[in-house]
């Protein structure tokens, strides 16, 4: 998942809080007060859903660029893990003939 859809994402999360915020404020509410929290409720459903559909153009346009670069980041993550793996297997082997060249040492 992208920067920018993880802050979306939580943008549409503080949203949607705030929208059951007012609806626990407008239940104990006064009626003329009750009907501006409503109207005010209406404009955040309307804006998160535009933020959604926004999120979901985003994932849309860009479809062949986050696939390629999700397989590149794998790859990558690959590359690395077996850099590693075939680095500490060697450092390991070492560490071992060091500690029977020690062993035969021991001996003498």
């Amino acid at each position: 998942m992208s920067e920018k859809e993880s802050k979306a994402k939580k943008i549409i999360k503080e949203i949607s809080d705030k929208i059951d915020e007012l609806l626990e404020q407008s239940d104990i509410s006064k009626e003329d007060v009750k009907k501006e929290i409503n109207q005010r409720i209406d404009e955040l459903k309307r804006s998160r859903d535009e933020v959604n559909e926004e999120l979901k153009k985003i994932r849309e346009d860009n479809k062949e660029a986050i696939e390629k670069a999700e397989k590149l980041v794998k790859n990558t993550f690959n590359e690395v893990k077996n850099a590693f793996s075939g680095f500490f297997d060697k450092v390991s082997a070492e560490g071992k003939a060091d500690n029977t060249g020690k062993e035969d040492n021991k001996h003498e």
